[in-house]
């Protein structure tokens, strides 16, 4: 038990927990928006808590992360393409993405070891999609846009899906074990640094939405 709550007590794990806590207790279940962003948290948290169980009972997390992602990467890419200007492109890009995850887990990465490409693949549909809807806005001057809370929420995985895929991208242990400084290694530094923005943007999302509703 000490061993589990060794797991689950990191600082990453208690702000997945913190910032769906903030959430749940700010949004409202009616508005579609602030339901995908729950959704998303909650498989972000399952995530954490199923990791912890399986590591504490020395199991292989390799099938529930990759599932994990695909869920992940569908529900941004599902918001992004909601809230995007050509959105008839941009949910054909979200099935298109769908549909090698599921190719991937069952004929090509199998469910032995993490997809990585799958992660990758997801992680750069959203961020061209991302970049072709900003720049779009801002050739048409949409400056209200780029104020808004909704660009906020959308910007809150840029850096965590661009820092994770450059990492996943070279599937080299070579990469991931590097040691920065000290006993640091590359890969625990880049993903502590795009998950503190990741939760940070969306927490900010959360703060600003909250004072909305109240300022009704």
């Amino acid at each position: 038990m000490v061993e589990f709550i060794y797991q689950f007590s990191k600082p990453l794990k208690i702000l997945v927990l913190l910032t769906l806590l903030f959430a749940l207790s700010s949004l409202k279940w009616k508005n579609i928006t602030h339901r995908f962003l729950l959704v998303i948290l909650l498989v972000c948290f399952f995530m954490e808590l199923t990791n912890s169980i399986l590591l504490f009972y020395s199991k292989s997390i390799v099938l529930e992360s990759t599932i994990g992602a695909i869920l992940h990467h569908g529900l941004w890419l599902w918001l992004l393409a909601r809230n995007a200007v050509f959105q008839k492109t941009a949910f054909l890009l979200l099935y298109a993405f769908l549909l090698f995850a599921i190719a991937s887990l069952l004929f090509i990465d199998g469910t032995q070891k993490f997809n990585y490409y799958t992660f990758v693949v997801g992680a750069f549909l959203y961020i061209i999609i991302f970049i072709y809807e900003s720049s779009y806005r801002l050739r048409k001057e949409s400056f209200d846009f780029f104020l808004s809370n909704t660009y906020i929420l959308l910007t809150a995985p840029v850096l965590f899906f661009f820092g994770l895929s450059f990492m996943f991208g070279f599937n080299s242990k070579n990469v991931t074990s590097f040691l920065l400084f000290g006993h640091i290694k590359l890969y625990t530094f880049i993903t502590y640094f795009v998950n503190i923005v990741y939760y940070s943007l969306i927490n900010i999302y959360i703060y600003r939405e909250k004072k909305l509703k109240y300022g009704e």
